[in-house]
């Protein structure tokens, strides 16, 4: 990826349902959205740039779905939306 940092919401990072990991790509979508407000990324891809297995990314992103941090449309051509992207403790 070529971006220097994320910016990840206290509201996320305070969560404590949600795992280091899932906090870390919500990071990583919240920067691949910045162009068109979604991205269009693999599990492939976001588990090689994390270093772990496709399996454990499709976990990952079913923890932010649940927890209304992320919405994810479509199958084939999948395209991945921030939803909660307040900054405000609950």
């Amino acid at each position: 990826m070529n971006f220097k940092y994320i910016i990840i919401p206290s509201n996320i990072i305070l969560n404590h349902k949600i795992p280091m990991l899932a906090k870390v790509l919500y990071g990583e979508i919240k920067v691949l959205s910045f162009k068109n407000g979604y991205c269009e990324v693999s599990n492939s891809f976001l588990a090689k740039n994390n270093n772990c297995s496709t399996r454990t990314i499709i976990r990952m992103l079913n923890i932010l779905k649940d927890e209304n941090c992320i919405e994810i449309n479509g199958n084939k051509k999948r395209k991945i939306k921030i939803i909660n992207d307040s900054d405000v403790i609950s």
